[in-house]
């Protein structure tokens, strides 16, 4: 199998070294914006090369893992799907867009193609999937990670924090997920893998905390329904190099690879 990576920032490069050794992997080509960058992240690497045309990414793989930005999901996820490619979508906050997420459906349904979303730096997405069939009453999520999670977050930058200087935790959002996602599109994509699976974004609660008395990326998920009720608190290590993104996040994306390529599926 030939695998696609899109982005090379921290998931992508951490998806192509892990997958690179499996046996079912042949190639693994990466691209992203900045040539320089997918160039170094290949470099050593005998399965692994970078292509400057994406198109060519495209053609070249059986499957493509989008870990690049919302803006990445808009602009290649059509294009993957529409080839007949299976698409692994890691910014699932693109997806808050109704249309564009019924646009890469439609060529996913076209094509033959499959979209499968990983569960991100979350637990429980197989129970709100199972929870939605009977009905949820109630869902909500509770975000709280250190400050320097939330650098260059304009939400912060608009309410004039000074991240280096927090000394007590600040409620920066109470609202819906389609707020949330919207204004949080580096911070939050926990908020639409919930609401996907659950009963949308308007439905979903969220809070987002910045707290300097934390060092880990913490997620609440709160369900309620006809089969009962659930509680799910993950306390999340952030990535080694963005601690926006939480390590689980990236490991995720090479679980549900793994289960793509062994034809396995556990929990869903």
């Amino acid at each position: 199998m030939k695998v696609g990576v899109i982005g090379c920032g921290f998931i992508g490069p951490v998806l192509a070294k892990t997958i690179e050794d499996w046996d079912e992997i042949d190639l693994v080509i990466m691209y992203d914006r900045s040539f320089d960058v997918a160039r170094e992240c290949v470099s050593g690497h005998d399965k692994m090369e970078m292509v400057e045309d994406p198109e060519d990414l495209i053609r070249g793989s059986d499957i493509v893992v989008e870990a690049a930005s919302q803006g990445a999901v808009a602009e290649f996820g059509g294009k993957v799907l529409a080839s007949g490619k299976d698409l692994i979508i890691m910014s699932v906050g693109a997806l808050v867009d109704g249309e564009l997420y019924n646009r890469l459906k439609a060529a996913a349904k076209g094509s033959g193609a499959r979209i499968y979303i990983p569960s991100g730096a979350i637990a429980g997405i197989d129970g709100v999937c199972s929870a939605a069939v009977s009905g949820i009453t109630s869902i909500s999520l509770t975000t709280r990670k250190p400050p320097q999670g939330f650098k260059g977050s304009k939400v912060v930058a608009d309410r004039g924090i000074n991240i280096n200087e927090v000394k007590d935790e600040v409620i920066l959002f109470e609202g819906s997920a389609t707020e949330a996602v919207s204004m949080f599109p580096k911070n939050i994509n926990v908020a639409a893998i919930i609401s996907l699976a659950g009963t949308g974004f308007k439905e979903t609660s969220v809070r987002v905390i910045m707290d300097p008395k934390t060092s880990r990326n913490t997620h609440v998920v709160e369900c309620e329904g006809r089969f009962g009720k659930f509680r799910i608190e993950l306390e999340n290590v952030p990535s080694f190099t963005n601690p926006r993104t939480s390590y689980l996040a990236s490991i995720s994306a090479i679980a549900t690879l793994r289960k793509v390529v062994t034809g396995v599926w556990i929990g869903v």
